[in-house]
C-alpha cells in the first residue's frame, strides 16, 4: 500500500475506476491521504447480487456516494445492476444525476427471475449531449418521450427491453435520435408488446440481433419481425428463431455478415448483403427461386449442412472465394439459451441425404479456392461427393482439405 501511495493522484483514479464502486468506498480507511480519494474515482458501478433484498442497501450507498463525491468533476460511468425491490424513482434520480455531472457510459440492468418493475427515466436521459454508450437490459420502460436526441451516442444496446405501450414506431423514434450511432445490439428474448422492430439508422456500421424466444415457438406472422435500412454497415449479425428480416436497402460497404434464420430468407435479405467479403449461412432450404445477385466480394463462406441450397447458389456467384467450411449438425442441434446463439435451428430432415452434381463447374473452384473444411463430418454418401466434387474440380490453388468428424 506504501508503494500505491506514492503514485500520483490522477494514476490512482485510473486504477480505481477499474473496481466495484463499494470496494473504492473502502479504501477511505487505509490512510488520511487516502481519505477522499475515492470521491474523485469518475465512476459509479454497484451491483446488488440478492434478488430479494430490502432496496435500502443500495438506495443508501448510491445516495451517499452521490451526495459525497466531488460534483465538479464529470461522472463519467454508471453502472447499475439493481433487484426489482429497487424503487424506480430512485433510479430516475440517480440517472438524472448522472446526465446532469455530464456520463459518458450507462449500464442498467434489472435482475430478477419473474417480472421486472416499470421504469421511468429522466427525461433529460432522452437529451445527454454527453452520453457515448448505453446499455439497458431487462428493462420494462414507459413514458418515453416524443422529442429524442442523442448527439452523442455511439454504442447502444437494447437486450430484453419491453416499452408498455404496443407502438412500433417507439424504437424507431428512438432510434432516430440517435444521429452518429455506429454500433447497435437488439437482444429479444421473449414476447414483448413490439411487432415490427424497425431500425432506420444511417450512421449504423455494426448491428447484432438475437430474436431468441426463450418460451414456446410461435408462427411467424407477416408483420413480426426485424426491418432493417442501415446502408453504411460494415457487420451484420442475425439469429432467429421467430421473425423475419427486411432490409430496404442494399450494404456496400459490408464486410461481415453471419446470418441464421430458422423460418429461413423469407424477405430475400440475402439479395442486400451480396457485398459482404465474410458470410456465414444457417437457413433453411429455399422455398422459392429467386435471384440475389453476384457476390463478387465474397472471399470467405461458411454455411451450415441445412443450407446446401444456399452455398451452391452462392458458390456459383462468388468468383473470388478463397475459404469454404462446412458445419455439421452434430454440434448444432438446439438446446439451452445459453448455447442457443450457436445451435442450428433445423432438424436432421432439413439436410440434403442426396447429393446432385452441377451442370457447370463453379469460377472460384477453378480459380481462387485455397481451403476446404469440414466440421462434424459424417461420412455420408452426399458429404462424400460433395467433397470429392470440390477436390477434383479444383485448380492447382487449392492447399489445404480438412475434415472433422462428428
Amino acid at each position: 500500500m506504501d508503494r500505491l501511495s506514492l503514485l500520483p493522484d490522477d494514476l490512482i483514479f485510473k486504477i480505481l475506476s477499474f473496481f466495484p464502486s463499494r470496494a473504492v468506498v473502502t479504501t477511505s480507511l487505509f490512510s488520511k491521504r487516502w481519505c477522499s480519494l475515492w470521491k474523485h474515482v469518475p465512476n459509479l458501478g454497484y451491483s446488488d447480487p440478492h434478488i430479494e433484498s430490502e432496496y435500502w442497501s443500495a438506495s443508501r450507498f448510491i445516495d451517499k456516494f452521490l451526495l459525497l463525491q466531488d460534483n465538479a468533476h464529470a461522472l463519467q460511468t454508471l453502472y447499475l445492476c439493481v433487484n426489482r425491490s429497487c424503487p424506480p424513482a430512485d433510479i430516475e434520480t440517480w440517472v438524472g444525476v448522472a446526465v446532469s455531472r455530464g456520463v459518458r457510459d450507462i449500464l442498467f440492468y434489472q435482475y430478477s427471475r419473474t417480472w421486472y418493475s416499470p421504469i421511468r427515466f429522466p427525461r433529460s436521459l432522452y437529451t445527454c449531449e454527453t452520453l457515448v454508450t448505453l446499455s439497458l437490459l431487462h428493462t420494462f420502460i414507459v413514458d418515453v418521450p416524443l422529442a429524442i436526441c442523442f448527439p452523442s451516442l455511439k454504442s447502444l444496446t437494447l437486450e430484453s427491453v419491453d416499452f408498455l405501450l404496443s407502438d412500433d414506431d417507439i424504437v424507431h423514434r428512438l432510434l432516430s435520435g440517435c444521429r452518429v450511432l455506429e454500433d447497435l445490439k437488439v437482444v429479444r428474448w421473449g414476447y414483448d408488446v413490439l411487432k415490427t422492430f424497425k431500425i432506420m439508422v444511417p450512421s449504423l456500421q455494426r448491428l447484432t440481433v438475437e430474436d431468441v424466444l426463450i418460451n414456446g415457438n410461435p408462427v411467424p406472422g407477416p408483420d413480426a419481425g426485424f426491418v432493417i435500412k442501415a446502408p453504411c454497415l460494415k457487420s451484420l449479425a442475425i439469429t432467429s428463431k421467430f421473425g423475419s428480416f427486411h432490409s430496404l436497402v442494399k450494404m456496400p460497404y459490408l464486410v461481415k455478415a453471419n446470418i441464421k434464420l430458422q423460418h429461413g430468407d423469407s424477405k430475400n435479405l440475402l439479395g442486400c448483403v451480396t457485398s459482404a467479403k465474410h458470410l456465414s449461412l444457417c437457413l433453411k432450404q429455399r422455398m422459392d427461386s429467386y435471384p440475389i445477385g453476384d457476390f463478387s466480394q465474397l472471399v470467405s463462406l461458411k454455411v451450415c449442412t441445412c443450407s446446401l441450397d444456399w452455398y451452391r447458389l452462392i458458390l456459383s456467384r462468388a468468383p473470388k472465394l478463397r475459404v469454404l467450411r462446412f458445419q455439421g449438425q452434430a454440434n448444432l442441434l438446439p438446446s439451452s439459451y445459453i448455447n442457443d446463439l450457436k445451435k442450428c435451428y433445423s432438424s436432421s430432415e432439413d439436410v440434403q441425404t442426396q447429393w446432385e452434381r452441377p451442370s457447370s463447374v463453379p469460377e472460384c473452384l477453378i480459380s481462387s479456392l485455397e481451403t476446404i473444411e469440414w466440421i462434424d463430418y459424417k461420412g455420408t454418401e452426399a458429404e462424400d461427393n460433395e467433397v470429392l466434387y470440390l477436390v477434383d474440380n479444383s485448380g492447382g490453388q487449392l492447399k489445404t482439405v480438412a475434415v472433422t468428424l462428428s
